[in-house]
């Protein structure tokens, strides 16, 4: 009887071991970058990488620069936000456009897993589907939050017969 109380301890330690060792993982800010960052600094680093800045615009009273050619893997563009020319919020763009919409559905349940694996259970934060006239919308999130960082993850689609778009997201934000 004392060795299945043991056991069952043990099994029970480990377990709960395992999940808080994944929730500690910290979240860290894409490309070695800061919370705070100058654009400068941030265009600086991207050109070293031969990244190119696309396009500048305002969004809800921040700049905003949108990159592409930073070599990552299914990395299609990065938005990186400023406030006060201090970075506070990364926006990742991943996918391939000869993806059909299964491709991106197993693609967002790989990455919700393995972000799972290293910050714990994320919180569902959207999961909805609209139609605009003849294009159907469909909108999932999930978020994990720590104390210095968010990461929120999205799988946007927007289908009108044939055509499509499709855009998988990590959302990095300073808290």
């Amino acid at each position: 009887m004392r060795r299945m109380i043991l056991l069952t301890t043990v099994i029970v330690w480990l377990a709960v071991s395992g999940g808080v060792r994944a929730a500690e993982q910290e979240i860290r800010v894409p490309f070695n970058f800061q919370w705070g960052e100058s654009t400068q600094r941030l265009e600086e680093s991207l050109g070293k990488v031969r990244a190119k800045v696309v396009e500048r615009k305002m969004v809800d009273k921040r700049s905003v620069l949108v990159v592409e050619g930073i070599p990552q893997k299914l990395l299609q563009r990065a938005l990186f936000y400023f406030e006060s020319d201090s970075l506070n919020e990364i926006e990742l763009h991943y996918g391939d456009r000869s993806w059909d919409s299964t491709q991106y559905a197993t693609f967002f349940d790989q990455t919700r897993r393995n972000i799972e694996m290293k910050y714990g259970m994320g919180r569902v934060i959207a999961r909805q589907k609209t139609r605009d006239g003849e294009i159907l919308q469909t909108l999932i999130g999930y978020q994990w939050v720590q104390a210095s960082t968010s990461l929120q993850l999205f799988l946007y689609t927007a289908e009108k017969g044939a055509e499509a778009l499709r855009v998988l997201s990590l959302h990095y934000k300073g808290i």
